[in-house]
């Protein structure tokens, strides 16, 4: 059952007291059965009526959780299939030229250049983008940044751009 009609029986059996208001008397046992029988009565139709509402949110569950389709949804499409791109490598196409102007030298260790993060994110280029497995910290003058070494991109295929 909805919230209106619900209000609705509310409204009608407010007005309803209202209209049949007798003046002030004691209330006798008859009374008092009345008023309980008239409590107990209106508690029964709440629970019903919550228990009708929990009932459809479980069936609205349990279809969707076991609801399948038999048939797998075959797309077909006038162009080619679309091409596959190994993933941290960048795109053949396209030139992923890295401004030279971020590379720094540093010392000790196995990696002796570097490309500084934060210049390339200056350059606008999305350090997203770049493999996570050529990512690594450098200490410098204002404490540790994040760079990524320069035989991994170009390993990876990534060149500096000549400017």
């Amino acid at each position: 059952m909805s919230r209106r009609f619900i209000a609705a029986v509310l409204a009608a059996s407010t007005a309803i007291a209202a209209f049949s208001a007798a003046p002030a008397r004691a209330a006798t046992e008859e009374d008092i059965a009345r008023l309980l029988a008239g409590a107990a009565t209106i508690f029964i139709i709440g629970k019903a009526i919550q228990n009708a509402r929990d009932d459809d949110d479980d069936d609205d569950r349990r279809k969707v959780v076991t609801r399948h389709d038999p048939k797998p949804k075959v797309y077909h499409h006038q162009s080619s299939p679309p091409k596959l791109v190994p993933r941290g490598k960048p795109h053949r196409d396209r030139a992923a030229a890295l401004p030279a102007g971020c590379v720094r030298q540093i010392e000790g260790g196995r990696v002796n250049r570097v490309i500084m993060g934060r210049c390339l994110e200056r350059n606008n280029i999305s350090v997203r983008s770049l493999p996570k497995a050529c990512r690594m910290n450098v200490e410098t003058r204002r404490g540790t940044a994040r760079a990524y070494a320069l035989p991994c991109l170009r390993h990876r295929g990534y060149t500096l751009a000549r400017y």
